[in-house]
C-alpha cells in the first residue's frame, strides 16, 4: 500500500511539473545555423561588451537561415560577462521584425506592440521572451556557431 502511494505521488509530481512555459512565444520553428567571427563580422560591432548586431543576409558565413520570414538573428556580446548570445529578431507575440533601440544596453523593441526586450536579461519583456539560440564556441575562441 505504501509503495503504491509513493508511486502515485511521484507520478502526480511529474504530471504537474510538465507544464507549458509561462512565456509567450508564437514563432514557428526554423532551422538556424551559421558562423560568427566576432573580431571581424558586423563591422567589428561585437568587439566590446554590450554590443549587438542583426544578421542581414541568409548567407552569412555558411548560413542556412535568417530566422522567421528572414527577419534575421540578433547576435550580441553580453555586458556582464565575456560571452555571446543569439536570439530570433522576431517579436514572440505578433511576429514583427524587431528593431535595435540601443545597442549599448542590449535592448531591442517591437514597433507593433511596443515591447522592449532586454537581451542581457534573457530576452525578457513582461510575459514575453525572445527565442534564444545555442552558441557553440570554437576551441580557439576565434569564432562561434549559432544553431538551434
Amino acid at each position: 500500500m505504501e509503495m503504491k502511494f509513493i508511486f502515485f505521488l511521484t507520478f502526480l509530481f511529474l504530471l504537474c511539473s510538465c507544464g507549458e512555459s509561462k512565456y509567450e512565444n508564437n514563432i514557428p520553428h526554423k532551422d538556424v545555423y551559421f558562423i560568427v567571427y566576432p573580431l571581424t563580422d558586423f563591422n567589428k560591432a561585437l568587439t566590446s561588451p554590450g554590443r549587438l548586431a542583426i544578421t542581414n543576409s541568409c548567407t552569412h558565413n555558411g548560413g542556412q537561415s535568417c530566422g522567421y520570414k528572414d527577419h534575421g538573428i540578433i547576435v550580441c556580446r553580453m555586458m556582464s560577462s565575456d560571452t555571446y548570445a543569439a536570439y530570433a529578431a522576431t517579436c514572440p507575440s505578433d511576429l514583427t521584425k524587431l528593431q535595435i533601440v540601443n545597442d549599448a544596453v542590449l535592448k531591442v523593441k517591437c514597433s507593433k506592440c511596443g515591447s522592449a526586450f532586454e537581451l542581457d536579461n534573457n530576452g525578457l519583456s513582461g510575459n514575453k521572451r525572445l527565442l534564444r539560440y545555442r552558441i557553440q564556441m570554437s576551441v580557439t575562441n576565434q569564432y562561434f556557431i549559432v544553431k538551434n
